[in-house]
């Protein structure tokens, strides 16, 4: 589970630093562009450096988690399907490159594949957070994963 979650931090984090880059120049301009201004390379380049091989990690895993049944809660769910979907799109968005008939906004679609199945590993976060914090405000809920032992 650590590396489910841990790593959703990662790659949301590095989505979100691919987002200021890339939306802001797809909406104004209709296209994003590689650029020699050092921003570049803080805000796309690295960011897509770490987040796309540790979403790539956490996707295995979550392929791992779902074959044994560890998926009980939403929020997890969601964290897993959002990983699942982020390595589905990029690899739609390879596949693209290596046709004879790519179109030139390959790189647009796959900025923006990062950035889509990472929202919905930011929703699973936040539900994370929340039932988390509901859990240590409320001690006596138990954890729907663990298994129940009436008290006798």
């Amino acid at each position: 589970m650590r590396i489910l979650v841990g790593g959703s931090w990662i790659t949301v984090s590095c989505a979100l630093l691919t987002a200021l880059w890339s939306v802001p120049q797809f909406l104004v301009t209709g296209t994003v562009t590689l650029s020699s201004h050092p921003l570049f390379v803080v805000l796309f380049l690295f960011p897509s450096q770490i987040g796309v091989p540790v979403c790539l990690l956490v996707a295995m895993n979550s392929v791992l988690l779902i074959s044994r049944g560890r998926l009980v809660t939403t929020a997890r769910r969601l964290l897993a399907g959002g990983q699942i979907l982020t390595v589905v799109l990029l690899g739609v968005c390879a596949l693209l490159l290596a046709l004879p008939t790519t179109f030139g906004r390959e790189f647009i679609l796959m900025a923006l594949a990062f950035q889509v199945g990472q929202v919905v590993v930011a929703v699973g976060l936040a539900l994370h957070l929340h039932r988390r914090r509901r859990l240590r405000s409320h001690p006596e809920t138990d954890d729907p994963a663990s298994p129940v032992h009436p008290d006798t």
